[in-house]
């Protein structure tokens, strides 16, 4: 073999590998990043995050519920993260509250999506609300989003709050919607307050690098190993995270608050598989709700009266 023809495979050898490690590096800044959500405002006309979408019949109920949430007007609070971020929250009291629940929204959402419906129905049942605003979302600071590792401790800094404003009567209830539902289950991982009463998990994954894996396998197929391998070094560089610090299913072998699992069977974002092995592995006091044919975050629409009925009986359980 001549010395150009070598060259020429070296070349194309290099070539290839550049366009690898840029394609890895591009996927992980665009799973993290943060950058494109610093706007204010909700798109209506947004379909939620499942693209194979077949609930179009509740497409209508779930824009009237974003309108909804918006018209809310809550108190303005703010907390600094461990790591120095400014983040937002609305406080939305209820008169002769029961209870009091923090909501977390899900990858690239707000709360005024994610929770469309269910605002009015906690206000009204008795529910003191803090619908906060992740990291990297909307009014919060953070340049880099990290599938609920960091939100995790950012969760139990806003009950933290919570607690010191108004006293720890009130039982408290994390309730998390897809990557806010992942969030709510790590939280079981990091020492809660007293007065933490229960947990609503909504179509939650099992892991930042499971979610990534099945999302980058439905497009790159069996090139997702590696890819994601060189992307999560990549994510350790620029969000300072390891995609398998915490696993939900390791954590949960432990957890010890009661966890109410949600998840629709034509979940095709989100597999409903991985909610059935965080409320497998959990080791707390359970329930486990899989609402037949609905797409992600989509239950609530799907069999409303349903859900209403798993989050009363579990509030009436869990109040005391």
């Amino acid at each position: 073999m001549d010395g150009k023809r070598v060259m020429r495979i070296i070349k194309w050898a290099v070539g290839i590998d550049l366009a690898v490690v840029a394609a890895e590096y591009a996927m992980a800044y665009r799973m993290f990043n943060g950058f494109l959500l610093r706007k204010d405002d909700i798109y209506e006309d947004d379909m939620p995050a499942d693209r194979n979408y077949s609930g179009r019949k509740y497409h209508k109920a779930y824009l009237a519920g974003i309108r909804e949430n918006q018209k809310i007007k809550g108190e303005d609070v703010t907390i600094t993260s461990d790591d120095g971020l400014e983040l937002m929250g609305t406080w939305y009291p209820a008169e002769n509250a029961k209870r009091t629940i923090i909501l977390a929204h899900g990858y690239h959402s707000s709360w005024q999506k994610d929770f469309a419906g269910m605002v009015p129905w906690y206000h009204d049942n008795g529910s003191n609300l803090l619908m906060i605003e992740e990291r990297a979302h909307r009014r919060s600071e953070g340049s880099y989003i990290t599938m609920g590792i960091r939100e995790s401790e950012d969760i139990v800094k806003w009950a933290e709050f919570l607690n010191g404003r108004f006293g720890d009567a009130l039982p408290l209830y994390f309730h998390g919607v897809s990557m806010g539902a992942a969030t709510v289950l790590m939280s079981q991982g990091e020492i809660l307050p007293p007065n933490m009463a229960g947990i609503i998990a909504d179509c939650g994954f099992t892991s930042c690098y499971d979610i990534s894996l099945t999302v980058v396998k439905r497009s790159m197929g069996l090139l997702a190993y590696p890819l994601l391998y060189r992307s999560n070094l990549y994510a350790n560089r620029i969000a300072k995270i390891d995609m398998k610090e915490k696993e939900n299913p390791k954590i949960l072998a432990h957890a010890k608050i009661p966890t109410l699992f949600i998840h629709g069977t034509g979940d095709h974002f989100v597999p409903c598989d991985m909610t059935v092995k965080n409320y497998s592995a959990a080791a707390c006091e359970k329930r486990l709700v899989l609402v037949e044919g609905a797409p992600h975050a989509m239950s609530w629409f799907y069999d409303t009266e349903r859900y209403k009925k798993a989050v009363a009986d579990f509030f009436e359980e869990h109040d005391a």
